[in-house]
């Protein structure tokens, strides 16, 4: 008889190998609820079309999220971070036009991702106080980080600075009001209420635009012909 060891090893290898890496329940309910939502609109998709298209009985998805709105906070927890990493990554100066053009790309594909939250803001925030409260600090956030970046422009030399009396709070302002309201703006203008990969792209060069008139001629050509080509590489994702 083989001793104890060498009849235990082969059972935990065996285990190992035949149980790969799962996704976790939490993960399952999150990746179902944010298709969902993005597809149908967080108005109209509540936990029990979530529990049915995954095939989970209202009791297990009770247990992870009692609610809908714990849902949405949920997903918040991932947007937030995803968002900041397109304002706070590779900062170095000077920014090159590929950096810059990147801000628009990355935080539109975020916007593409969790177009579900800013199409319904006003009412996911009214319905939860406390997400309500994360939100403006992260707006608040936002604000002084896209100041920060174009003041950084400036002093690249790749920008002039805004006119008073409010400079470059104006823009920061400006470039987050169309980036936050983009996706409610597209939907009041088509009678489906549809948005695209497109779309984003469009709204990627109308924050451009924001910028683009105190951009250094070279520096923003560079940009421009960066965002164009990325619009051009876009393809439909879920």
């Amino acid at each position: 008889m083989f001793p104890l060891i060498f009849r235990i090893y082969p059972l935990i290898w065996y285990n190992c190998q035949a149980r790969p890496n799962r996704v976790s329940t939490k993960d399952r309910i999150l990746a179902k609820s944010l298709e969902l939502f993005n597809e149908g609109g967080a108005r109209a998709v509540g936990t029990t079309h979530i529990g049915e298209a995954l095939g989970m009985s209202p009791g297990n998805l009770y247990y992870h999220y009692r609610n809908r709105e714990e849902i949405v906070s949920a997903l918040f927890d991932r947007l937030e971070p995803e968002f900041r990493a397109t304002l706070t990554a590779d900062l170095d100066p000077p920014l090159s036009p590929k950096r810059f053009a990147a801000f628009y790309t990355q935080s539109f594909d975020v916007l593409w991702r969790y177009r579900f939250f800013f199409g319904a803001l006003v009412d996911l925030l009214r319905r939860d106080p406390e997400l309500a409260e994360r939100y403006t600090a992260f707006q608040t956030w936002a604000l002084k980080s896209l100041e920060a970046i174009a003041g950084q422009l400036v002093s690249d030399g790749s920008m002039k600075e805004p006119p008073p009396p409010d400079g470059l709070k104006a823009v920061a302002t400006n470039t987050w009001l169309i980036w936050m309201n983009w996706i409610q703006f597209t939907q009041t203008t088509k009678a489906d209420g549809s948005i695209t990969r497109g779309d984003l792209a469009q709204g990627a060069f109308q924050t451009f635009d924001i910028l683009k008139p105190y951009l250094a001629p070279k520096f923003r050509q560079a940009a421009i012909d960066i965002l164009a080509e990325a619009a051009g590489e876009q393809t439909p994702l879920p």
